[in-house]
């Protein structure tokens, strides 16, 4: 079944503790997207995939056996038990442990298997980057909704009425179009209006986990609205959309969706801008893999801000927690042997999620770039 991002994160802080009892854990990660024809690629894949990294790590007969039962275990599961719906599936194996555990995601993953001393939880982590739900409100002086939009689309909708449509005539229990235009044009009603949108929005928030709120309003009447929100509720608004009635809802979330998507890049320009201005001894700020991976070390990031695209390859102890970019056979702290990883940026993400740090992915952002690929905000300096 699809998973919840509440769900999800629940699961990878799970996983990103787990030390196999073999050195070693299975990650795959497939994409189950209709437009593939995944059913009949994902099997002669996975085989293949699994026979050159055994075969590049040296694992003997017996060990080969054992992870050749975990793989089947993936195997019958993207034959039997996978859920229409799902586009990405990601499973994560250890079965001496009795660990099966999988993830299914309305987002397509990239093929890969991944065989090494921790579970490859990063592709996951980059999906509900971009499935994080939000609130889009959508305000009128009379009449407004709200909408909770999730990995699929409108997952509630609230529909809130002025306290005139509320009220009648008492001898005909309705009102005329004069007496509720006469009404509508009352500022003190739509403040109240406002107010009562303003509280059914934070219980939205505080009910879904979303962080971002997008307006959808004429400019005068989203600036009423900004005006009557709480400092803590109006910093959420990340974007403004135009009302437009001719729009549909699915054309409304469209453009909110795109809204969001803006706010996002400049919400890490400003981060990464923010940890540049802040690097140096007393700052807040370190960027490059070695500088984080010591902060990470220390449980000092706040932030972790990565360039989706930073992937250096790397290495990391069999017998110890050191990783490093430098190929080297022995570890350099305590001299065990080392592993290689396909993806060194993916351990900087797995101590983050150890951390309860946040994870911000973002991509074509100048300055990240600037800062090797890789930054943190710590928590002090």
């Amino acid at each position: 079944m699809i998973d919840t991002a509440a769900a999800v994160r629940n699961k990878l802080k799970d996983l990103a503790g787990i030390h196999g009892t073999r050195g070693l854990l299975l990650t795959v990660t497939l994409s189950t997207s209709r437009l593939d024809d995944w059913k009949l690629v994902a099997p002669p894949f996975l085989n293949s995939e699994f026979n050159r990294i055994t075969k590049e790590l040296r694992l003997d007969k017996e060990e080969r056996r054992s992870f050749q039962a975990d793989l089947d275990y993936v195997l019958d599961v993207i034959n039997y038990d996978v859920t229409p719906r799902t586009q990405g599936l990601a499973v994560f194996v250890d079965g001496p442990a009795g660990l099966y555990e999988r993830i299914e995601l309305p987002f397509r993953l990239m093929n890969r298997v991944v065989l090494e001393p921790s579970f490859h939880v990063r592709p996951v982590v980059h999906a509900l980057a971009l499935l994080e739900p939000f609130a889009l409100a959508r305000v009128s002086r009379d009449e407004s909704s709200l909408y909770l939009i999730d990995e699929w689309g409108v997952a509630q909708e609230d529909d809130l009425t002025g306290p005139w449509l509320r009220s009648s005539d008492r001898e005909s229990g309705e009102l005329s179009i004069r007496e509720y235009y006469a009404a509508a044009r009352q500022d003190t009603l739509v403040e109240l209006h406002f107010k009562e949108v303003a509280a059914a929005l934070a219980k939205l928030l505080e009910g879904s986990g979303a962080r971002r709120v997008v307006l959808c309003a004429q400019h005068d009447i989203a600036s009423g609205f900004r005006r009557v929100l709480s400092p803590a509720m109006a910093a959420r608004v990340v974007a403004e959309i135009p009302f437009d009635a001719a729009a549909t809802t699915n054309q409304m979330v469209a453009a909110a969706r795109q809204a969001v998507e803006q706010a996002r890049g400049a919400e890490h320009a400003a981060l990464a801008e923010r940890i540049q201005e802040s690097l140096g001894r007393g700052g807040r700020g370190v960027s490059g893999f070695d500088d984080v991976l010591v902060a990470l070390s220390r449980h000092q990031v706040q932030t972790l801000l990565i360039d989706r695209n930073y992937r250096p390859p790397g290495w990391r102890c069999a017998d110890c927690p050191w990783t490093g970019l430098a190929e080297t056979d022995l570890c350099p702290v305590c001299g065990g042997p080392t592993l290689p990883l396909i993806d060194a940026g993916a351990e900087l993400v797995r101590l983050a999620i150890l951390e309860n740090g946040e994870i911000e992915v973002g991509e074509g952002v100048p300055r990240l770039a600037e800062l090797g690929g890789v930054a943190g905000l710590l928590r002090y300096g």
